[in-house]
């Protein structure tokens, strides 16, 4: 009896070994940011995305973990919940939405005012499996459309 549990488990831990093996991480690329709306309340934009799924199954996206900074200004985050599945290899776009809250906006604003228009985003995406949550980290580096940062100056001011 003893013999078969040892077996039973070693079976049961190289079988979880090479399922967590065979599973890649998606991959995902920044396709724009975009500045959406401004007012008293804060700042509206959305993050738009590519994901790409290797595996042979899809993949749940549950969430992602956000920093935007503008001009060098602080850095503002956030957290969105999500459930989209990322088909079994395919590429899905995402796009999600960032929420700037006013004390955070007039940071932005002020970079933008005073002719800054690059940003830097860092983002953490969070898919659920069946071996648990796989994250996978993106760092990307832009410049706002002048029709997005003049807008949100002009809404701000």
């Amino acid at each position: 009896m003893r013999h078969m549990l040892v077996a039973l488990t070693c079976l049961a831990i190289s079988g979880c070994s090479l399922f967590m093996r065979s599973i890649e991480k998606p991959q995902a690329t920044v396709r724009d940011v975009e500045v959406t709306s401004a007012g008293f309340t804060g700042v509206t934009g959305e993050l738009k995305l590519d994901v790409m799924n290797p595996n042979g199954f899809g993949v749940p996206l549950a969430g992602i973990d956000w920093q935007l900074s503008v001009g060098g200004a602080r850095a503002v985050t956030g957290t969105v919940q999500l459930n989209q599945t990322i088909p079994a290899k395919g590429v899905a776009p995402v796009t999600t939405s960032l929420t700037i809250d006013a004390r955070d906006a007039v940071a932005v604003a002020s970079a933008l005012a005073g002719g800054a228009r690059d940003y830097r985003i860092h983002a953490r995406l969070t898919f659920s499996t069946a071996v648990g949550p796989v994250a996978v980290d993106i760092d990307h580096a832009g410049q706002l459309g002048s029709t997005n940062a003049g807008g949100l100056l002009g809404r701000l001011r």
